[in-house]
């Protein structure tokens, strides 16, 4: 079963000045789900908040992440997210400030132009068991953190020694957020420098992509990739969808 989950919406907001853009990434028994009721729900319930999303983006978008994760630890009593949930990647624009919102490890990328060259600005961080701040919040909680190995295994949290996540935040996983995991997302802003042609200096175009992508190729990789269909969107989608392929 595939369980990631994309949607895009522009306009968004009554707005052609703003966008909304999201990847989710089930896993785990049932994850799909997980990631498709977040596809369904948060961008309606971002809509819901329209204004407040204008006036105060980071703090609408933490409330929205929270209170979807909320919803979905209570679905069929508890029983529906036990031991799968959902990464989450969001980016919110409007005009030329953009804001990411990432819990989990699907990664947000602004690929951009330098003196003719292609570069890679990562737009969030993504969040793993191993990190130091992660590692001492998830021990704290009473789980057990396993470092990963370049190249091979991730690192993991283990919650009571049974369920292994690869990641230190997401939504649902109700077993694990008993031992440090959250569902708070980590929040960056950034200003848009957009290029004045597709191969230009500045900014250029950007990924969302679950780790489908970035467990087999970094960020430089993928904007070098998508870099060369400057003037088809939907080409440079397809030729980093297949390049991953190839790799796994």
């Amino acid at each position: 079963v595939n369980q990631d989950r994309g949607v895009a919406h522009w306009p968004f907001n009554s707005s052609s000045n703003e966008a909304l853009f999201c990847v989710f990434d089930g896993h785990g028994v049932g994850g799909e789900k997980v990631a498709e009721q977040c596809m369904r729900s948060l961008p309606y319930g971002l809509l819901q908040e329209g204004l407040r999303l204008r006036a105060d983006p980071a703090a609408t978008i933490v409330r929205a992440v929270l209170q979807m994760d909320t919803e979905i630890l209570k679905r069929r009593g508890g029983r529906f997210a036990t031991t799968c949930g959902t990464t989450a990647t969001i980016v919110y624009l409007n005009g030329t400030t953009l804001w990411s919102a990432c819990v989990g490890d699907s990664r947000a990328v602004m690929g951009y132009g330098a003196n003719g060259a292609i570069c890679a600005r990562d737009l969030t961080v993504d969040c793993k068991p191993d990190m130091p701040e992660e590692s001492e919040r998830i021990r704290k909680a009473g789980g057990l953190v396993t470092a990963g190995v370049p190249g091979g295994r991730p690192s993991r949290v283990w919650a009571d020694g049974k369920v292994g996540l690869a990641m230190s935040r997401s939504i649902g996983d109700g077993e694990c957020k008993k031992y440090g995991v959250i569902a708070d997302p980590l929040i960056a802003r950034f200003e848009i420098e957009p290029a004045s042609s597709p191969d230009g200096d500045g900014d250029r175009f950007l990924i969302v992509a679950s780790d489908g992508v970035w467990e087999f190729l970094s960020s430089q990789e993928a904007c070098e990739i998508v870099a060369s269909e400057p003037e088809s969107a939907t080409k440079g989608c397809a030729k980093l969808v297949q390049a991953a392929a190839q790799r796994w």
